[in-house]
């Protein structure tokens, strides 16, 4: 399992209203998660969280330290 990550989206203003349900399917579906200040450049000292979002400027990022959860995200949300 490595420890950077690699596997991420962002999406523009134009979806910013959906984020509050994004984050709960991640929750429900993928697991342990929320927000970040940042895109993490590793996930230790993440505790335990498999997915992080963050927002700027109206852009938000979701990052996941699995790539196979990115695919599912992106097969419910792309």
């Amino acid at each position: 399992m490595s420890n950077t990550t690699a596997s991420w989206i962002t999406f523009g203003k134009e979806r910013y209203h959906q984020h509050p349900e994004m984050e709960q399917w991640c929750h429900n579906h993928i697991g342990t998660g929320g927000w970040s200040y940042d895109t993490p450049k590793t996930w230790e000292g993440m505790g335990g969280k498999v997915w992080i979002m963050h927002s700027m400027f109206g852009n938000t990022t979701y990052c996941f330290k699995e790539a196979k959860d990115l695919t599912l995200f992106l097969l419910r949300w792309a």
